[in-house]
């Protein structure tokens, strides 16, 4: 097995194993939405991180168990992300 191969091969492995530790590429946010609820119903948040998934975005879950993929730069997750660090006592997300 040459070099590159093998360096490719750990390079897979981790990036999966990466993934799954995280709930898996599938548990990925892949869009933005638009939605906006009332903050009462949100239960926390975490920021998507690279490289296991594409896209750098806030996700809330609600009370109910549903997920908001929320641009970061939006100013209802922001103020959602503030509440909910306010609700909690401590900062939840990522800077």
């Amino acid at each position: 097995m040459t070099r590159l191969t093998f360096l490719l091969l750990v390079l897979v492995t981790t990036m999966v194993s990466t993934a799954s530790a995280q709930g898996g590429i599938a548990s990925c946010c892949r869009r933005i939405l638009n939605t906006e609820v009332h903050r009462d119903r949100l239960k926390n948040y975490y920021v998507q991180q690279q490289p296991s998934c594409l896209l750098r975005i806030v996700v809330f879950k609600t009370i109910k168990g549903k997920r908001i993929c929320s641009d970061p730069n939006n100013q209802w997750t922001k103020s959602s992300m503030a509440y909910l660090d306010e609700k909690n006592g401590h900062s939840q997300h990522v800077p």
